[in-house]
Order: C-alpha cells, then structure tokens, then sequence
C-alpha cells in the first residue's frame, strides 16, 4: 500500500463498499488490511449479499 494512502486512512473512520459478496475473501482481505493501519476507528460495511446461505432468515 502507498506511504500516502496508508497515511489518509491511518485514524480515521472508514466506508466500504463492495457490489456483491459472495465468498466474502475480498472483504475479509480489505478488512484485514484497514485493521493494520486502523486498529481503533469504526469500519463500516455496505455490500449486497449473492450467496442465499450467508442472508439472514426473514419472516
């Protein structure tokens, strides 16, 4: 990761976004990372979920 985008996401709260989950590797690499460099802010998630088995049952 570049010196100066490490240094725009170092302390500070992050948006993702990502079109469509469905294995959910991209999202966890992504996260892995922005914890690295942003151990104590708030990570926010939006994502459409592809896989039927990761959504939660409705009623």
């Amino acid at each position: 990761m570049s010196e100066e985008l490490s240094s725009m996401i170092h302390q500070r709260n992050v948006l993702v976004i990502d079109d469509i989950t469905t294995s959910g590797s991209t999202l966890n690499e992504v996260l892995r990372t922005l914890r690295i460099l942003n151990k104590d802010n708030e990570i926010t998630i939006f994502s459409i979920i592809g896989r039927k088995d990761l959504m939660a049952d409705s009623y």
